[in-house]
């Protein structure tokens, strides 16, 4: 038997004719992969789903210890209203009179709301007589009625815009006939008075003057008593 001898490759060597081939293959099915896929997509899913319900209950849980917090404040407020309302009930009398009081101010305001403050007219004559040394000895008023009002058709119209609701005679003494003057000068100044008229001036043996002036009164001295502070006749107290 004859043996035929093949030549060796010389450009094979030996550690080239032992090497492993670097071939890889993924040999998995398609529905493997895509199971642990979903698999993980689950698990993020589930994650998400445990996280937002904690903190959904975290906030029940807030939400419910403020709403105890609040329960109790109304509690505590409601209880002390109630005693408050307790303790009222020993006042009511002083309650009633003041709420009485208050209440009679207001009609008293109301029904003298067109009254005349004699008192402050008074004052006002003599403290604006004051600057030029004038001392009031009398002072005779009166309101206008309506036969009073046909009885003065006629006369020379007021200086005032407002109409006159009725007249003051005014006596005093003075240190001359120039402080008269200066005097109806002051009283014709002022918002609640119009007209100042001199009827008579006369020399006295002490070097001084009589003398004695009529004066309207206007709608703006109707404060009385209880009228506002801003519609009292300046110079009044």
């Amino acid at each position: 038997m004859a043996t035929t001898l093949l030549p060796v490759d010389p450009a094979m060597s030996p550690q080239r004719a032992t090497r492993l081939l670097t071939i890889s293959a993924n040999l998995l099915p398609e529905e493997v992969v895509r199971a642990r896929q979903i698999g993980r997509t689950r698990v993020w899913v589930i994650v998400f789903v445990v996280l937002v319900a904690a903190a959904c209950g975290g906030w029940v849980a807030y939400a419910n210890n403020r709403k105890q917090l609040a329960d109790r404040e109304l509690t505590e407020a409601t209880t002390q209203v109630l005693a408050l309302q307790r303790d009222q009930r020993k006042y009511a009398d002083v309650v009633k009179v003041r709420s009485d009081t208050e209440l009679l101010k207001k009609q008293l305001k109301s029904v003298m709301a067109q009254d005349l403050d004699w008192g402050t007219l008074l004052t006002l004559l003599r403290t604006t007589g004051a600057p030029a040394k004038i001392a009031v000895t009398g002072v005779n008023g009166k309101l206008t009625t309506a036969g009073d009002a046909a009885e003065t058709t006629g006369a020379l119209p007021s200086t005032s815009e407002s109409g006159s609701i009725g007249q003051v005679a005014v006596t005093g003494t003075a240190p001359d006939k120039k402080a008269v003057a200066a005097y109806v000068d002051l009283l014709a100044k002022q918002p609640t008075l119009a007209n100042p008229y001199v009827t008579n001036v006369a020399a006295t043996e002490d070097h001084k003057v009589t003398f004695s002036l009529t004066v309207d009164i206007t709608q703006k001295a109707l404060c009385g008593r209880f009228g506002q502070a801003a519609c009292k006749p300046s110079g009044g107290k």
